[in-house]
């Protein structure tokens, strides 16, 4: 006999999460307040200068370092990640490990050297670093997004988490490592303890400490992928795009520029402590760095331009894009060209839907295009409805299905569980996180008897790959779709028919914004109220965007459509953004 017993320990992980947002809340405030301004005053510095400059610097450093082949070798990495169009993205994400691995060092080193001079501390210690190092990295993203929102801080929060044990441990093993007779020589000359950390075990354990500084700012590099789930923008945030929208190229691209910037961080961090430098002329340098960022911030600021339209609203509109939801990515997009004619200046942040709407709740986002009412977005809404304002409803016939290939023999899904071999006993969804995916595995499985087909969950990219690769092989399958979708543009599909109406029927589209949207844009509220787009005009920019140029850049796509369509557009009452 088997026991059978629930442990609450994650409630018990949620309500100590609860009372130390409750607590701290003006802590992590300030911390969140003090980690945003390092983040952006490190990117301004390295934004600032033409990019050229930038990698005559970085190539001085890697000749400095490694010598000649390191230098030419950052020359070709640079240039490449130019070509790719990757640089701001790149400079964004050094900027990100930068200050998530001096933040993380700057709590390392001192652990380590306690826990090296100290048998105590090591052991009090060792089962906190096991725990840091071996969680699941996405796994931190959780406190993090609930203490900060979406956005770099969470990501900085989650990668020093990450990246902090390599950082103890090898500073730990370097003091350790010290010959204990060069320490007792140092006691017997009188020297203090202080004297003798700073005389003889820090220099003796540079080696080490350097190694830990490698192995921190490599980790940090690793986190950038993850952070981008949390809007944390940079190459992060290219890949996890490149994966909801199955991006080749982007993927790529993006990746290859980690690889570079991994590579020159990893050969550049892992000389220091090799070589002996002239200490005068690192401080001198390190000045010149300091007053160089600092008058790099003051030229970037005094730059800026006024945060208000002509017609009274806030100019900058930032909308938060479900990754992988071409509806939501459509919209975006649409949305973000024609209002940049209007005089605004729109940013796009991609990340999942539950980032999404906790970035709307905190106000790290204005608003969103993709919020389907009443049934698959509304656990979100009864969690976060009360600090969030409908904006209105774009399309109004919106519906979640299952989908099988025009000639497959059912037409309902009454009929599937009978036929189930056919369809090689399996169902291919999305992500598991998704609202659609809730409905299907608690209320269309066990209401249409399914339970003995594999529900297959991965992604929407992963779904639309094995619907291609089914019509190009001709074989059955089912899977779970939606519409509006490209799909049908693309695909020989029908819809079974749902006679319970588990599947909720049609939904309608909604544009969502923070609570304090209307107040802020009372003239784009106005004309938002007025939006709509209906089926045959989406799938077609769709089709093109996600199928016909899937690999290239929406912004041109969009603004070629919009001039073939400029009809339309010019009758969507744009009067209304006007002073």
């Amino acid at each position: 006999m088997n026991l059978e017993f629930q442990l609450p320990f994650g409630q018990w992980v949620e309500v100590a999460i609860d009372w130390i947002v409750t607590t701290f809340a003006g802590f992590f405030a300030v911390l969140q307040v003090a980690l945003q301004s390092c983040n952006d005053f490190l990117y301004n510095a390295l934004a600032f200068p033409p990019n050229w400059v930038l990698i005559i610097l970085i190539m001085a450093l890697a000749w400095a370092m490694r010598g000649w082949r390191l230098a030419l070798g950052a020359l070709i990495g640079l240039s490449f990640i130019i070509a790719v169009g990757q640089w701001d993205n790149s400079l964004r994400t050094l900027a990100l490990v930068l200050v998530a691995s001096a933040m993380a060092l700057l709590i390392a080193i001192p652990l380590g050297i306690w826990a090296g001079r100290s048998d105590r501390a090591s052991r009090v210690l060792r089962p906190i670093l096991d725990f840091f190092q071996t969680m699941p990295a996405m796994v931190y993203l959780i406190p993090a997004l609930i203490l900060f929102g979406v956005g770099v801080v969470p990501g900085i929060f989650a990668t020093v988490l990450f990246a902090l044990p390599p950082g103890v441990r090898m500073t730990e093993l370097g003091i350790r490592g010290v010959d204990s007779e060069m320490v007792e020589a140092g006691r017997a000359f009188g020297s203090t303890p202080g004297r003798i950390l700073r005389q003889i075990q820090l220099p003796l354990a540079m080696p080490s400490i350097m190694a830990g500084v490698n192995q921190v700012i490599m980790l940090s590099l690793s986190m950038v992928v993850i952070a981008g789930m949390v809007g944390a923008s940079g190459l992060g945030q290219e890949v996890t795009t490149s994966l909801g929208q199955a991006d080749i190229a982007l993927g790529f691209e993006a990746g290859m520029s980690v690889v570079v910037l991994a590579m020159l961080l990893d050969r550049i961090t892992g000389s220091i402590g090799k070589r002996k430098l002239n200490p005068t002329w690192v401080k001198i340098t390190a000045i010149m760095v300091v007053i160089a960022m600092i008058v790099a911030n003051v030229l970037t600021g005094s730059g800026i331009t006024s945060n208000k339209h002509e017609n009274g609203d806030d100019r900058v509109v930032t909308i938060g894009v479900f990754n992988g939801w071409p509806e939501s990515v459509v919209t975006s997009e649409l949305l973000k060209h024609v209002l940049e004619e209007q005089g605004y200046e729109v940013v796009l942040q991609y990340a999942d839907p539950a980032p999404v709407f906790t970035g709307l709740q905190n106000g790290s986002y204005d608003m969103t295009t993709n919020v389907w009412l009443p049934t698959t977005h509304e656990s979100y809404i009864a969690e976060y409805g009360e600090n969030l304002v409908d904006l209105g409803t774009w399309y109004d016939k919106a519906r979640i299905t299952l989908s099988v290939n025009a000639d497959a023999p059912i037409d309902s899904l009454e009929e599937l569980a009978a036929n189930a071999d056919k369809f090689g006993n399996r169902i291919v969804g999305i992500e598991p996180g998704a609202g659609q995916t809730k409905i299907t595995q608690q209320d269309v499985i066990p209401g249409y008897g399914l339970e003995g087909m594999d529900y297959v969950l991965s992604s929407t990219p992963g779904m639309l790959s094995e619907l291609r690769t089914a019509q190009r092989n001709g074989e059955n399958i089912v899977v779970t779709l939606w519409s509006p979708h490209w799909a049908y543009n693309e695909f020989d599909i029908k819809d079974l028919d749902d006679p319970k109406g588990l599947l909720g029927g049609n939904e309608s589209i909604h544009m969502i914004g923070a609570a304090n949207f209307k107040e802020r844009f009372p003239k784009l509220s106005a004309w938002l109220e007025t939006f709509e787009m209906d089926e045959e005009r989406f799938n077609e920019l769709a089709n093109i965007m996600f199928n016909e140029q899937a690999n290239a850049d929406p912004a041109p796509l969009v603004a070629e459509w919009v001039e073939e369509n400029r009809e339309w557009v010019d009758g969507l009452d744009l009067a209304r953004l006007q002073p």
